[in-house]
């Protein structure tokens, strides 16, 4: 038994030294760990489980993960059964869009199988399976009010900017240069206009310059030549918006807000000024719409003192507003029911959208909201400055575009304006939108897209509005030229983008929705 178990013993010492040996060896040749595969888990989603969307505004999903990702090459993602393809977000390195186009009053099941999502690193490394349920809301009575009637009626329009809107900033002195335009309106431009498609122009006017001092009278040969282009307007079968543009020289809201004195004075000078414009045209009919102000600001477009001085510079614009109406409406004649734009302060959706924004009282009920347009402003006004971006939207390249600004911008923007405003029967309609020509072709495929965009989001919120237009030729900042200022031809070759713009405007067809413009945005 002694002997048996010293054998056993060596037996066993000689395979643990045979076992260390291999070790040894197995270590000369490890190449370490194996690497684990990246863990793809979701996030974030822009549409949460049971969610109530609204079909117009919500198209996309938008899915991010824990780490880059990308759809597989073959995927099987389906919505109610239809297969969707997905597409990575270059706007978010771990995310992926889904283009959705929705019915409105209809639920939905999107299924992304597992393997249809997969890390950008290895492609092994898939996303797990993901459902989603949502739904959206019913669809509403279309609106059908006086506000509605009127939107139709002003449909697309057109500024003849910088031209009698030029200004010396000084109180009977006359632009050195002339108008800033460099044109002389003839019939030609309104009649060619209307065959274009128009159905408004609006005619800003600057009149301090003509103006020497109190009681302020107009000088009447300038008064006569807005007259005449009026006529020519109407003549053409236009809607004419007139209002009072670059006065805000004298208009110094800032100080006249804390000085009562000044407030009475400017007051004062907008009653006898918008008395004697009122005169002039208490007899034209309902074609003719007046704007009692434009873009009033302290300078700072909505960042200065009116951020810090308890709503001083709102309420005196709100006292502005209430001045020039009684003063159109004493005149009498058909300004009694004229329709009258006001703006809020600097002409922003926003401030009109605060409480500190007020109508005038009016006794004909007749008064219209207007807004400007530019959002984002360093990619339709100031592309080549420093902090400029040269392109917009959903698929605007990474480090090209303003954060904040795309497609949900408009459509939230409108939409507020609709509900707050328009159901309620009080029109608001967009005196200027724009965009001016970029530089280079990829960039106008971006501008293209973004007019075509906000041109149907107005038309689906109710929204008329009136493109910007400075006669100018050729890219880059202040460049806004679509018709020429004396006859009404084309400039740029821009009759296609401008036939695009009008049927994105006023079309009632169904089939041409916010959501198939959307979908051919620019690659």
């Amino acid at each position: 038994m002694k002997k048996l178990n010293t054998i056993a013993m060596m037996a066993m010492m000689v395979i643990g030294l045979t076992t260390g040996l291999t070790a040894c060896g197995d270590d000369d040749d490890d190449d370490g760990p194996v690497p684990t595969k990246p863990s793809v888990v979701l996030q974030k989603q822009s549409i949460a489980e049971g969610e109530e969307v609204d079909a117009k505004s919500t198209t996309q999903l938008t899915l991010s993960y824990s780490v880059q990702v990308k759809p597989a090459t073959t995927t099987d993602i389906t919505i109610n059964g239809a297969h969707v393809a997905a597409q990575r977000n270059p706007q978010d390195v771990k995310g992926i869009i889904i283009p959705l186009t929705l019915e409105e009053g209809t639920s939905y099941t999107l299924t992304i199988p597992e393997g249809s999502v997969i890390a950008t690193s290895d492609a092994t490394a898939t996303a797990p399976a993901f459902t989603l349920n949502f739904k959206t809301k019913a669809a509403p009575e279309p609106l059908t009010n006086e506000a509605t009637a009127l939107t139709k009626k002003l449909g697309w329009g057109w500024n003849l900017g910088n031209h009698f809107d030029t200004s010396s900033d000084k109180d009977g002195t006359h632009p050195q240069w002339g108008y800033w335009d460099n044109a002389t309106p003839t019939q030609a431009l309104y009649t060619n206009l209307k065959k274009a498609g128009a159905s408004t122009v609006r005619i800003c006017t600057t009149w301090g310059n003509y103006q020497t001092a109190d009681p302020w009278t107009i000088e009447p040969a300038y008064l006569a030549e807005v007259k005449q282009n009026v006529d020519w307007a109407e003549q053409a079968g236009l809607n004419v918006i007139l209002n009072m543009h670059h006065d805000e020289y004298w208009q110094d809201i800032k100080s006249a807000a804390s000085n009562n004195i000044l407030n009475d004075q400017v007051k004062d000078r907008i009653t006898k000024t918008w008395t004697q414009i009122a005169e002039a045209f208490k007899d034209r009919g309902d074609f003719l719409f007046f704007e009692t102000f434009n873009e009033v600001q302290d300078g700072q477009w909505g960042w200065g003192a009116n951020r810090t001085d308890g709503g001083k510079q709102y309420n005196t614009l709100n006292e502005w507003n209430q001045t020039a109406v009684d003063a159109i409406r004493a005149t009498g004649g058909n300004n009694a029911t004229r329709w009258i734009g006001v703006p809020g302060y600097a002409s922003g959706p926003t401030f009109v959208l605060e409480n500190s924004f007020k109508l005038p009282t009016d006794p004909a009920n007749h008064i219209m909201v207007s807004v400007h347009f530019y959002d984002p402003s360093n990619f339709t006004l100031t592309p080549e400055n420093k902090d400029g971006f040269s392109e917009w939207g959903h698929t605007a390249a990474a480090g090209k575009y303003a954060a904040g600004s795309n497609e949900s911008h408009v459509v939230e923007t409108f939409q507020k304006l609709q509900e707050k405003f328009i159901a309620n029967g009080i029109p608001v309609y967009i005196g200027e939108y724009g965009c001016v020509m970029h530089t280079t072709d990829r960039s106008n495929l971006f501008r293209n897209y973004y007019l075509e965009y906000v041109c149907r989001a107005a038309h689906t919120y109710d929204l008329p509005l009136c493109i910007w237009d400075n006669n100018s030729t050729g890219g880059g900042n202040e460049h806004h030229g679509y018709f020429n200022h004396n006859d009404g031809t084309y400039l740029n070759n821009m009759e296609s983008l401008v036939q695009t713009m009008i049927k994105a405007a006023t079309s009632d067809d169904a089939a041409y929705t916010l959501e198939s413009i959307y979908n051919n945005a620019p690659k």
